[in-house]
């Protein structure tokens, strides 16, 4: 499995983790299906605990830049409606965050994220708003995505980053803009990724390095719809307190 440089998830407590964290694979639609990306790479659907060793993997190192790091929160109790939701993400430390809408999805979805160009699903992508090159990648903008409710709904996580999965399918990478078509690249050359599933509730959110760690989200097996909103910024760590 490809997996130099794992995730760097923020958490005090392995057992909040693990409570809330499933593993998994990944399986490829390789012909053109109503709604999909050809290529585009889907969870497998076959979930199982995250192993008790394994949050010590995905634990932050010491070279972690706030950059790189995924974080979860809860929305403080002064947040009641989309106004005072924006108005905080001003005050997190970045002057100027990007605003990147609302999306309404129903239950059951696999994936839930379409591309504005064309409303086909790309499936687990990463972000190109900057599409910065290789060497720059490190320093992209992370995603803040807080889920609205009413349903819970499930980060999608590689367990492996970009830049490890260029480094395997790109004989020149240093000078390459890494895309998603890397990530479906290296399982056609069947080298597996594997998927994180953390279950977001309602009034819980997320930073991700999204250009960094190929990703979706998830309303499968839920029975409400559930609306997020989303962002891209510089923010230091620990903007909120953790919530695991």
């Amino acid at each position: 499995m490809v997996n130099i440089h794992p995730a760097a998830i923020a958490f005090r407590d392995p057992a909040a983790f693990l409570d809330r964290c499933e593993i998994g694979g990944v399986r490829q639609r390789l012909h053109l299906e109503p709604g999909y990306e050809s290529g585009a790479v889907l969870p497998a659907g076959d979930w199982s605990p995250l192993p008790e060793d394994h949050p010590e993997r995905y634990a932050p190192s010491i070279f972690t830049q706030d950059s790189g790091l995924v974080e979860f929160f809860r929305l403080p109790d002064t947040v009641t409606d989309r106004h005072s939701l924006a108005a905080l993400v001003g005050e997190l430390g970045d002057p100027h965050p990007v605003p990147l809408g609302e999306t309404d999805d129903p239950p059951g979805e696999p994936v839930t994220h379409r591309l504005p160009e064309s409303g086909l699903r790309p499936g687990v992508h990463i972000d190109h708003h900057e599409n910065l090159p290789y060497a720059e990648r490190r320093t992209s903008r992370r995603r803040l995505c807080v889920n609205l409710g009413p349903g819970t709904r499930y980060l999608l996580l590689s367990t492996s980053n970009i830049l490890s999965i260029c480094r395997t399918v790109r004989d020149r990478y240093e000078t390459h803009h890494p895309h998603t078509e890397d990530l479906r690249m290296c399982l056609s050359q069947h080298k597996p990724v594997g998927l994180l599933r953390i279950r977001i509730e309602p009034r819980e959110g997320w930073f991700a390095p999204t250009a960094m760690l190929p990703y979706d989200e998830s309303t499968e097996d839920e029975e409400l719809p559930s609306r997020t909103a989303s962002w891209l910024g510089h923010w230091e760590r620990g903007v909120f307190g953790p919530l695991i």
